[in-house]
């Protein structure tokens, strides 16, 4: 199979990844707004670290995306020089 391909799959995967990350961030921190109005404190900072471990997920996310972009835009000035000659 193409690298090139094989590096646009990874690279929508980790954006799926990513999106899927955040959306369980902020889920975590809607709920733990709605526990702590009930007074459940405790709780509501669980999710709150929860929420944050998974930011901190999404940005490692990002970086392998955007280790995965710089590979792929060589890849594609490389084909496109070796194409020319």
């Amino acid at each position: 199979m193409d690298e090139r391909i094989v590096i646009l799959d990874f690279m929508r995967m980790m954006t799926n990844a990513i999106i899927a990350v955040e959306a369980i961030a902020d889920l975590a921190v809607e709920m733990a707004a709605e526990i702590d109005a009930d007074g459940q404190r405790d709780s509501a900072d669980v999710l709150r670290m929860m929420a944050c471990d998974h930011r901190v997920t999404g940005l490692a996310l990002q970086g392998k995306l955007v280790a995965a972009c710089e590979k792929y835009a060589l890849l594609i000035c490389d084909t496109d020089v070796n194409d020319k000659t």
